[in-house]
């Protein structure tokens, strides 16, 4: 029997966020490496993390409203393409300007990956199943950036941190091979389908936020990646500081901390249906948030790496029970630029996550780790509070 058009579309879709989550990730376990081979400080090495996150939101208030206009799968297979080449060139970089120039290429072209992907989802379903098949969706997405933290620490402890971009580059290729390979396949129509939308970037984004939620949910965005990524190029640090880990295993141990955040979210991603039924996405919100503030207070006082990795995992579980809400949002601000809107919500979330580790690292270095772990906890549950009084009304409880 033939396969129905659309389980390939989805597979397609599945392996480019795989392929970008896994090249988001890669650095964050190779810091110490990184500056060491080039002799620089962590604190510089850092800064690639910001390099590939950074670029990708700026790039989507760009690559959304192409994709609302030119089709979100061709521009998906473009971009998946010019990643490939960035990591492919990441892996020769001869100097560390080279691989700096390299992450913000790759970052630029990733950045029509997932929140297109995102979109698509958005035109294919209805709200009552769009945060289900938006949680399914994550399953390939956190399987990417979890593989890309713990597959990077691991090549880098048996092969040096060049192989953890060489095994990038050959995700990427995979990824965009499948993709250019789908061209021309039929599409199904979607279920829903959104009213005519404007045709100019600047209609694009008038019509998004003609919404009054647009700005809160935004902004909550960027705080989240703010105040929950800034942390994770420095849990190889913290690990040495604070458990007293030695330098040479505190890469591997960073790399199973960070995708033990990714097991977590795993966890979210089979569990979304029982945990929305449970909760509800008000109660969701706010339990998710507070959990992340805690389990990062308690960074500051736990003794031993695999403590640090099994709260890295319960922060994984209860971060997307606020992101996944946030991004079902997202996909209903604008039915008619669906593309636009969930490109904009990456914008944001990209640009707290590049802004994170330059300030986690700056109030570390002013006042200790304990303390920006302390700030972030309580910017933590300030945004719960944000997102259930102005984003998600009592009245999306029982969805």
């Amino acid at each position: 029997m033939r396969r129905p058009p659309e389980v390939p579309q989805f597979l397609v879709f599945a392996v480019c966020a795989f392929a970008s989550g896994f090249a988001l990730r890669i650095i964050d376990p190779l810091i110490l490496p990184i500056a060491d081979a080039f002799a620089i400080t962590p604190a510089m090495a850092a800064l690639l993390s910001s390099a590939y996150a950074l670029p990708y939101a700026i790039a989507q208030p760009f690559l959304g409203p192409l994709g609302d206009r030119f089709g979100k799968a061709r521009c998906i297979q473009v971009c998946v393409a010019g990643m490939t080449v960035a990591l492919l060139a990441g892996a020769l970089a001869p100097g560390f300007e080279w691989l700096l120039a390299t992450r913000i290429v790759a970052g630029i072209f990733a950045g029509g990956l997932i929140p297109l992907v995102l979109a698509g989802l958005g035109d294919a379903y209805d709200m009552m199943n769009r945060q289900v098949m938006i949680g399914r969706m994550l399953l390939a997405i956190i399987t990417g950036q979890m593989l890309g933290s713990m597959v990077a620490g691991f090549a880098n402890a048996a092969f040096g941190w060049r192989s953890a971009f060489w095994i990038a580059a050959a995700a990427a290729v995979l990824a965009a091979v499948l993709a250019w390979a789908a061209i021309g396949r039929p599409r199904p129509a979607p279920v829903i389908t959104p009213v005519a939308a404007p045709v100019s970037f600047l209609g694009l984004y008038r019509h998004v936020f003609d919404n009054p939620k647009a700005v809160w949910l935004y902004a909550a965005v960027i705080g989240e990646g703010l105040l929950v990524f800034g942390v994770f190029p420095y849990v190889g640090p913290l690990l040495i500081e604070r458990t007293g880990s030695a330098v040479e295993a505190a890469s591997a141990q960073a790399g199973l901390a960070l995708g033990a955040f990714g097991i977590g979210g795993l966890v979210y991603a089979v569990l979304v249906r029982r945990i929305i039924g449970w909760l509800g996405v008000r109660r969701m919100c706010l339990w998710g948030s507070s959990a992340v503030a805690a389990l990062y207070a308690a960074l500051t006082v736990l003794p031993f790496w695999w403590l640090h990795a099994l709260a890295m995992a319960g922060v994984g579980l209860s971060y997307y029970m606020l992101h996944n809400s946030l991004q079902t949002e997202a996909t209903e601000l604008a039915p008619a630029a669906r593309g636009s809107a969930v490109a904009l919500f990456a914008c944001g979330f990209f640009a707290g996550q590049g802004l994170g580790p330059p300030l986690f690292g700056a109030v570390s270095h002013a006042l200790g780790s304990p303390a920006a772990l302390l700030a972030a906890a309580a910017g933590l549950l300030l945004l719960g509070q944000l997102v259930v009084r102005k984003i998600i009304g009592p009245d999306l409880t029982a969805r």
